[in-house]
């Protein structure tokens, strides 16, 4: 395959021998590559180490599609992502609101694609893989056979990728929203107004463990609800449940939802970080705090250790003495034990005693390969109030 070069420096090959998919900025020098091109990634000596896609304006200057010498082409996509197909429909046979591309853990860097029955959502998030839509497209059509796809590339890191905000129709009859079944609940998914994709599928496994861990007639407060996905599971459960969020659109679905699935819970259209200083309907037995990611690069690490540090000095007053806070990042840049000790730091200022009793993550249509840590993104905290 004739291709330019991106030459790796000296002594950082091992980490892509290693299956670590990125080379950042001041790694690597490109040959004749433009941005947004397949190229051929050489070490110093100009032996061959992996193929994928080159992009100068990046900090991920160069992304593995393959360590192997093959061509790069709709067949390689359609590999790939029925190799991904295979593995949901092992672990989650039936269900059919799974992510079922994850970038760089199903090894397809910069693709996204969640599926909710027979419509697809794409989020591409590098040139490269913009690029090279017409070999990934059409694969994707052959693979899943989707009766719509929505490409909702909206994230504030496409502008770094030298990419503009795209939502568009790919394929089929656009519609506004599709109704999905989770857990026993039904959900209303918002395909262009929701957040991210239109549900998080990420938070299938701990709203499970909720789900077998709340009782009923406990009061329970869910933070930064959206369409109310732990205040309905607290609901189902015979729990008195609320939900605050900021987005109002979020608030009207998940009355709405509320509504479907026959259950009561209140849904209250209001900024948590301002409802939890001001919450009169406490005291709590359980309070869920699964605030946006915020820091989505290490320079904004300190913001997020804050926001952290305030919900959960906030929600301590709030809940029963026994009670339990769930508190979650979906940002890799705050792992576990940052987590941990941002919630000690908190409790300390409060001068309450939390004991943590269990840790939860993504679930498994969101691998996590342990040769990429970032991919391993999502992390809760279980804490219970002493």
């Amino acid at each position: 395959m004739d291709l330019g070069r991106v030459v790796l420096k000296e002594g950082k090959e091992r980490k892509v021998r290693n299956f670590y998919p990125w080379i950042q900025r001041g790694e690597c020098r490109a040959e004749g590559v433009e941005n947004g091109a397949l190229a051929r990634l050489v070490d110093h000596q100009g032996r061959h180490l992996a193929i994928g896609t080159y992009n100068g304006s990046s900090r991920f200057q160069f992304r593995v599609l393959s360590l192997e010498d093959r061509t790069i082409d709709q067949q390689f996509f359609i590999d790939r992502l029925s190799a991904a197909k295979e593995l949901r429909q092992a672990l989650f046979p039936g269900i059919d609101a799974l992510r079922v591309v994850y970038s760089e853990a199903d090894l397809t860097p910069g693709l996204i694609v969640d599926r909710f029955g027979g419509t697809l959502v794409v989020q591409v998030r590098s040139m490269g893989i913009d690029r090279i839509r017409d070999l990934w497209e059409p694969a994707l059509l052959e693979v899943w056979k989707p009766d719509r796809i929505l490409e909702k590339s909206d994230m504030a890191g496409r502008e770094e990728e030298g990419l503009k905000p795209r939502t568009e129709w790919m394929h089929g009859e656009p519609i506004d929203s599709v109704n999905i079944e989770e857990l026993g609940l039904t959900y209303e998914v918002p395909l262009l107004g929701g957040l991210k994709t239109g549900h998080y599928l990420d938070q299938r496994e701990t709203k499970r463990r909720f789900a077998e861990r709340v009782k009923p007639r406990q009061k329970i407060l869910d933070c930064f609800c959206y369409t109310g996905g732990f205040t309905l599971t607290a609901a189902k459960a015979g729990a008195i449940a609320y939900g605050v969020d900021i987005h109002e659109k979020a608030i009207e679905i998940a009355r709405d939802n509320s509504r479907r699935n026959g259950l009561e819970a209140v849904f209250i259209h209001e900024n948590a970080f301002d409802y939890l200083t001001q919450d009169s309907l406490g005291p709590y037995d359980w309070i869920i705090l699964d605030p946006p990611a915020i820091a989505k690069t290490a320079s904004k690490r300190d913001s997020l250790k804050w926001a952290v540090w305030k919900l959960v000095k906030s929600a301590l007053p709030k809940l029963k003495t026994g009670g339990r806070l769930i508190v979650c990042s979906c940002s890799y840049q705050l792992d576990q034990n940052e987590l941990v000790q941002t919630c000690r730091l908190a409790a300390s200022d409060e001068g309450t005693r939390l004991i943590l009793e269990d840790v939860t993550f993504q679930d498994l249509d969101h691998p996590a390969p342990v040769h990429f840590p970032e991919a391993l993104y999502l992390k809760c905290a279980w804490l219970r109030k002493a």
